[in-house]
């Protein structure tokens, strides 16, 4: 109860997650156990000393790197000549667009920054309305969790214990369907209002920008080429997207400057720093919480009162689905996976199906109030009100729903590519 009481108070004070878990699992450690409080410094050492977790850092320095230079611009640009052609093409150019460099960041935050401020404007000056412009990037920008390689993915990997680069490759799947639903949502509703104009680009023209756009494009190929093709771990992929983004921004797009280097790799980890201290604090707390021996009491709870896999499967969604409106599930499963795991053991759900169903669950935190990320994301880039940017994504939101609820009860979906492969 001092635990629970203590992480409740401080949630309501507005301490950060990360020290609230950490100032938590002190307490508990030493209120009900005699173990010297040297644990907390071995278990949060332990739990970075990690070679998966280097991930995390190098992902996010890449995906900055990419968001401020040229590579986000020449996607854009070749997204617009594939899909601009037709009615309501420019809008599923901003989904594509969100999707590509969604497997270059890794970040929701990132793919709403690099891709909104040229894409809102730009729809908005073809003649799309403001909801619309908004509302699909302030959508599109969760796909940088769900389309691999992602960072959430990286910390519910460590979290649940599986493969990194299996969840990845769930991943994949369930990203392109989304984006196609909402790419097909986004060309009826153009069509039935009479929204915008299509972009057609001069043949000349449209080949010379995918000749100067073929090292961005092969970004993601290069770096999810080498995990699934198993010539690298997720880990010395996230250095080779470090090492190809500084190429090419160095000395293809020269959009970047040498000595530029320091401040902006210093910025993106900075970024990092809170997910891997996350972990660290994590540690902490799976250590207490086995040793008090709370996910066997919560597993037999869990097994006399919902009787079915499906009643515990919703069980989680609605869960999942009320939290992230006010935690980061990002924060949030580090801390119940180590509770749920004999539950979930229990009803055969597979760990890299429950990881997606997060995963999902999480983008839809993104756009949920009071504190959806990329709410307040797209406000900046957009400059319209709170109401307006949440009622621009609630279309897109529902649609994200959907598909959630579908690949929970459907695990065929995320689990089929990792299987074709034999992972």
């Amino acid at each position: 109860m001092i635990v629970i009481a203590l992480f409740f108070i401080l949630l309501l004070l507005g301490v950060p997650i990360v020290f609230m878990i950490m100032m938590a699992a002190t307490a508990g450690i030493a209120a009900y156990t005699t173990t010297p409080l040297l644990i907390v410094i071995q278990n949060t050492f332990s739990t970075l000393s990690s070679f998966v977790l280097l991930a995390i850092p190098l992902f996010v320095v890449a995906g900055s790197l990419a968001s401020r230079g040229k590579t986000s611009e020449y996607l854009i640009s070749v997204m617009n000549i594939v899909f601009g052609w037709f009615t309501g093409g420019p809008v599923v150019a901003a989904v594509a667009a969100c999707a590509f460099f969604a497997a270059i960041s890794g970040s929701a935050v990132a793919t709403v920054v690099a891709i909104g401020g040229v894409m809102i404007p730009g729809l908005i000056n073809a003649g799309y309305s403001e909801r619309t412009a908004v509302g699909v990037i302030g959508a599109g920008g969760t796909l940088g969790v769900l389309i691999p390689p992602s960072t959430p993915m990286v910390v519910f990997a460590v979290a649940l214990g599986c493969s990194v680069g299996k969840l990845f490759t769930a991943g994949f799947v369930p990203g392109i369907m989304l984006a196609a639903l909402w790419a097909i949502y986004s060309v009826i509703v153009c069509r039935i209002k009479g929204y915008g104009k299509r972009q057609v680009v001069p043949l000349k023209e449209a080949l010379g920008t995918i000749v100067k756009a073929l090292p961005a494009i092969f970004f993601p190929v290069i770096v999810l080429g080498s995990i699934y093709a198993g010539w690298a771990t997720p880990t010395e992929s996230a250095a080779i997207s470090v090492l190809y983004v500084l190429i090419i921004e160095l000395f293809v797009y020269r959009s970047l400057k040498i000595r530029e280097i320091p401040a902006k790799v210093f910025k993106g980890l900075v970024l990092a720093s809170t997910a891997t201290f996350m972990m660290g604090a994590s540690g902490v707390l799976t250590w207490f919480i086995t040793y008090v021996n709370v996910p066997n009491i919560m597993s037999e709870w869990i097994i006399a009162n919902i009787s079915s896999r499906a009643m515990f499967l919703l069980a989680i969604l609605i869960f999942l689905l009320i939290a992230g409106m006010f935690v980061g599930l990002q924060s949030l499963v580090v801390v119940i996976c180590p509770i749920l795991l004999p539950s979930l053991l229990y009803y055969d759900i597979d760990l890299v199906h429950f990881g997606i169903i997060c995963v999902m669950m999480a983008q839809i935190g993104f756009l949920t109030p009071p504190f959806g990320t990329n709410l307040f994301v797209t406000m900046s880039i957009s400059g319209r009100s709170f109401g307006e940017v949440v009622k621009s994504t609630l279309p897109y939101t529902i649609l994200l729903l959907l598909m959630a609820v579908v690949i929970t009860y459907v695990p065929e979906i995320c689990l089929w590519l990792p299987n074709l492969l034999h992972m």
